[in-house]
């Protein structure tokens, strides 16, 4: 059932889609593309596709495999013997994308961060894996630089860059797959977050040379996407609402929802059950419930409550939940609304803020605890300095509380030692309801 809710959303939204033909400022005919291969070339034919503009916010794991229900589809295809699917989702930190394929191919994704037209500002990036000898991929990702041009000029970014867009692929048989997270950071200001509109494009080519590109490789011929954190679909007159109490929920507390349904027609409804629970693999996490129904008579309102616990092994990251509507004929409405997983607290250390002098008579650091639950914790903080630095009180440890959604600090102060110089490191450990989390810093310490 959980898995049929993407497929089944895909049907019912993509009759509505529209696009943003124009988001191109610079004459297409200006732009240096590879020159494109005559169709009697190519062993298939480039076939139209029609990409999923709502892109929702699920975290992938990036490890070359996809899972059932781990990944929202952007588009699918099969032309002669090649059968491929595009797939993309965001969190807060990344955007997602990857394709499975049963004939090896290059992977190109574009994206305009600021959706204010390909080739304007410097929100315009470039990612392509490119086959080598022997099956091998390679990844280039280029910043197309606007300054002081008048054409799009590819600017490879720094290794540095490179480096931080994880990449990984495989083949298993006849099935060949790339998964990429293109971290946020990368691009300045960008944030994503729900309802924000990008420039996106996804390709894919199975041929040896430029010219198969699927649906294509003009860099300026991008879709405007939508990054959302649900998506209803209903056949009319049904009507289907979702809501959450709360969008992030840490690891302990419940996930709280409300799912409605509404016949706004002027005839009975033939519905025969619903059922809400985790959708793909969140499936494996969530309670599951399927709730009967006698038909909906005309303006007939039903709601029910949801509540399921977030384990300690669900990983953090974002998540869905699904629902399905179902009729004597089959599905009829169907609901994915999107929830993200965070660790029960998190800490941040506090160091002195400059260069402490060697004759101090003591030094002050700390370790603030956020409680990410929706009720208070407590637990036990123990600090660990380098030999002969003494803690005030031989103080090692220290309890704290902390109400639901809140912060505090725990300090301490510790008196140097003769002669310490340079960077001294500092350990925190902090347990809380049998979770252990460290943190480590450092201050320098210099001549009076």
């Amino acid at each position: 059932m959980h898995k049929g809710i993407c497929a089944l959303i895909a049907v019912l939204l993509f009759a509505s889609m529209t696009y943003a033909d124009e988001v191109m400022q610079a004459d297409p005919s200006e732009i240096v593309a590879p020159a494109q291969a005559v169709e009697s070339n190519l062993n298939y034919d480039i076939p139209s596709v029609t990409p999923d503009t709502q892109i929702f916010k699920r975290t992938p794991s990036i490890d070359g495999v996809i899972d059932d229900g781990e990944w929202d589809t952007f588009y699918s295809f099969t032309t002669g013997s090649w059968q491929a699917t595009t797939y993309a989702d965001w969190d807060s930190e990344n955007v997602y994308v990857a394709v499975k394929s049963n004939k090896p191919t290059d992977f190109l994704s574009v994206l305009d961060c600021g959706d204010d037209g390909w080739f304007h500002g410097e929100d315009n990036f470039e990612f392509r894996m490119t086959r080598g000898n022997y099956g091998s991929l390679s990844l280039n990702v280029s910043r197309y630089e606007s300054r002081n041009t008048k054409i799009p000029v590819a600017v490879p970014v720094s290794a540095q860059e490179v480096s931080a867009v994880d990449v990984k692929n495989s083949r298993s048989g006849d099935v060949y797959t790339i998964e990429m997270a293109i971290p946020a950071k990368l691009v300045p200001g960008f944030r994503p977050d729900n309802g924000k509109q990008i420039g996106f494009q996804l390709a894919v080519n199975a041929e040896d040379y430029d010219g198969g590109w699927v649906p294509g490789n003009v860099l300026g011929d991008t879709k405007e996407c939508t990054l959302v954190t649900r998506k209803l679909a209903s056949l009319k007159p049904l009507e289907i609402g979702f809501d959450l109490r709360d969008q992030t929920i840490a690891r302990g507390d419940d996930l709280v929802g409300k799912f409605h349904l509404t016949n706004g027609g002027n005839e009975t409804v033939d519905v025969t059950n619903y059922v809400v629970a985790g959708e793909g693999k969140a499936g494996d996490y969530l309670s599951s419930e399927k709730i009967r129904v006698e038909r909906l008579s005309p303006g007939q309102h039903i709601s029910r409550d949801y509540r399921s616990e977030i384990l300690s092994d669900m990983k953090s990251g974002s998540w869905a939940l699904g629902a399905e509507v179902r009729s004597e004929s089959g599905r009829i409405g169907s609901a994915l609304v999107s929830f993200t997983v965070v660790e029960p607290f998190d800490l941040e250390i506090r160091m002195p803020n400059k260069d402490v002098r060697a004759d101090v008579k003591d030094v002050t650091v700390g370790v603030v605890i956020k409680n990410n639950r929706r009720g208070g914790i407590n637990g036990n903080v123990k600090v660990t300095f380098p030999a002969g630095w003494e803690l005030w009180r031989n103080v090692t440890e220290k309890e704290f509380k902390v109400s639901g959604k809140t912060s505090t600090a725990v300090a301490f102060k510790v008196k140097p030692p003769l002669g310490a110089l340079g960077e001294i490191p500092v350990k925190f450990e902090v347990t809380s309801d049998g979770e252990m989390k460290t943190i480590d810093g450092s201050f320098r310490v210099v001549n009076p």
